[in-house]
């Protein structure tokens, strides 16, 4: 890895074989370490194991510098990890645990900085071995999602920083002129991903979402569909809607920068979500949300406490059709009730991670590392 200036060289890696979460997450990570210590050095490592091209698309548009990390075999191992990672201080590791491993052959790196996900089966409890040779660990959860047990025999290197989000919102009215929405236009958001959870799952909900849509609409003309972070149309088209491009009121946007997508989630008068990390983002931007959780735990665990504290509508995949999915829209769409629900799940999922998840990685490479 090059150096672009003297200090210290800190490699972010999150995982990138599911949607963008991990990457959205380190981002924010990344952007207050860089504030907090404009001396670090920080890049992108993307694990060539399942990688989803989606994800080498967004990270890259973050401005930093990426490398992709090979799978290799095992006589080239040595010589092709040293050659990305050689040059290596740090890594905050997003749920790429495998890479521990390369700790062996990589003598420079001092600090290794993990955050694991909640687990889609056993992985957390199976990767114990991982974690014992990391240095910390960070917990980027809410209070009403506690530290699982799995983690409890590292309590003395876990760090509870409740979700790493940038702490302040853009505010609502500029982040509508910015995305050139005339000032009586109002827009649902939807970003379909790539299907992060699923074909099934994904061709369910975007039925579903633009089907509602299309009969919302003939109520509410200055009603638009943005379907944000579209990298293949085709891919998300679903049999039985008209071609998603010629849909009246629907905008179509690829993917974007990190600073388009959180102007469009904050300009939102409703956020369709599926996953952790547009939930936590439309938390903090007061966006009203209609969750869909996505088919894994940590996403179960998320649309349960949002519909037991009312802090969302939430409508399970099961019971996803057109039908449903415009009863839920009407609802979430109802201005007053939106505006307590989006307060609730704003003070559910709080807004001080970042900087609790900054200082402790500083404080963790002062103590391993100097400066």
């Amino acid at each position: 890895m090059a150096t672009r200036k003297r200090g210290i060289n800190l490699a972010m890696i999150p995982s990138v074989s599911g949607g963008l979460g991990h990457v959205t997450r380190t981002l924010k990570l990344a952007r207050g370490l860089e504030q907090a210590d404009p001396s670090l050095n920080i890049s992108y490592i993307l694990d060539e194991h399942r990688l989803r091209p989606f994800n080498v698309d967004a990270v890259r548009k973050t401005g930093y510098p990426v490398q992709i990390l090979p799978s290799p075999i095992r006589h080239e191992r040595d010589a092709i990890v040293r050659e990305i990672l050689g040059e290596v201080d740090v890594v905050v590791e997003d749920t790429s645990r495998r890479l521990i491993a390369y700790r062996r052959i990589l003598p420079r790196i001092k600090a290794w900085i993990s955050i694991p996900m909640l687990p889609l089966w056993d992985e957390v409890f199976m990767d114990w071995p991982r974690l014992e040779h990391a240095d910390h660990i960070l917990y980027a959860y809410p209070g009403v999602m506690p530290l699982p047990e799995e983690l409890e025999p590292f309590r003395d290197k876990i760090t509870v920083t409740g979700p790493i989000l940038d702490p302040v919102a853009p505010d609502r009215a500029a982040g509508r002129r910015r995305l050139g929405l005339a000032e009586d236009e109002r827009y649902i958001l939807y970003s379909p991903r790539g299907f992060p959870f699923g074909r099934t799952f994904g061709r369910r909900v975007i039925n579903g979402v633009v089907g509602a849509y299309i009969r919302l609409r003939l109520e509410r003309p200055e009603l638009r569909l943005v379907l944000s972070a579209v990298d293949d149309l085709a891919r998300i088209q679903h049999p039985t809607l008209p071609p998603l491009d010629q849909i009246e009121g629907v905008i179509l946007q690829g993917v974007v920068t990190p600073e388009v997508a959180w102007d469009c989630l904050a300009g939102a008068d409703l956020a369709i979500v599926e996953g952790t990390s547009t939930l936590f983002d439309a938390a903090v931007a007061r966006t009203p949300v209609l969750m869909v959780p996505g088919k894994i735990y940590e996403t179960a665990l998320e649309g349960t406490w949002v519909e037991a504290h009312d802090a969302g509508v939430v409508i399970w995949v099961e019971d996803v059709t057109r039908a449903t999915m415009l009863r839920g829209m009407r609802r979430a769409l109802e201005p007053n009730a939106a505006a307590d629900r989006s307060a609730r799940l704003h003070e559910l999922v709080g807004t001080d991670g970042r900087e609790v998840a900054v200082e402790t990685v500083l404080r963790i490479i002062q103590d391993k590392v100097g400066r």
